[in-house]
């Protein structure tokens, strides 16, 4: 039976929440970070469960003369698709401790874990790699959030990182993800890696509802 818009967008949004991240579609980021890579890193965060859920933000800051902060987020897939989603923006600092990182922290009820600023960096580019080795790339707004790392290196990051899951791509198709795209990742991934050389697991999406429903 058919479903009315108003019903569409409450599974949508349900679904994201369950899911326990914040994933908007695509839109262009409108300040560039470039400028503001002189400033201080405030922090680095990512969700505690990151290697365990394969999905989450990771958020660098700068903070600003006046009090601001200026924040690259970055939503990344570990287990397969690297950055899903990228953005950057300057805030006031209460805005960022009040509404940001309380908005995050309550989606799913995660916990954030601090990162020292090299292993922000290393996090992501490694992310990135291995993404790009599946045939993925990343977010079109990654490059420029990227920028506010500027010169840190992340060689001096002790931390190892390990992508993928139990081994292999692991894919889980995202709430803005068509059948048509699921489709088109599957073939990348059997390209790559063979018929058995990655896992998946997927959910309903919105259009597969209404053709089950």
């Amino acid at each position: 039976m058919a479903i009315s818009e108003r019903q569409r967008q409450k599974k949508l949004a349900k679904k994201k929440q369950k899911r326990g991240v914040t994933v908007k579609k695509t839109t262009q980021s409108m300040k560039k970070a470039k400028p503001y890579v002189s400033y201080p890193i405030h922090e680095c965060l990512i969700p505690e469960d990151l290697f365990v859920s394969g999905l989450g933000e990771l958020v660098v800051t700068r903070r600003l003369p006046n009090g601001d902060i200026a924040m690259s987020a970055f939503v990344i897939d570990v287990f397969c698709l690297g950055v899903k989603d990228a953005m950057f923006t300057v805030l006031p600092e209460s805005e960022y401790e009040h509404k940001i990182k309380v908005r995050m922290s309550a989606t799913g009820g995660r916990g954030f874990e601090k990162l020292h600023q090299s292993c922000a960096k290393k996090l992501l580019d490694g992310v990135v790699d291995y993404a790009k080795e599946l045939g993925f790339a990343p977010h079109p707004d990654y490059k420029n959030a990227n920028d506010i790392f500027g010169i840190i290196d992340a060689g001096v990051c002790p931390v190892k990182y390990t992508y993928g899951k139990e081994g292999k791509p692991f894919y889980m198709n995202g709430p803005y993800e068509s059948p048509a795209d699921i489709e088109k990742i599957l073939n990348m991934l059997t390209k790559k890696c063979g018929a058995g050389g990655f896992n998946t697991m997927l959910r309903l999406t919105d259009d597969m509802d209404d053709d089950f429903m």
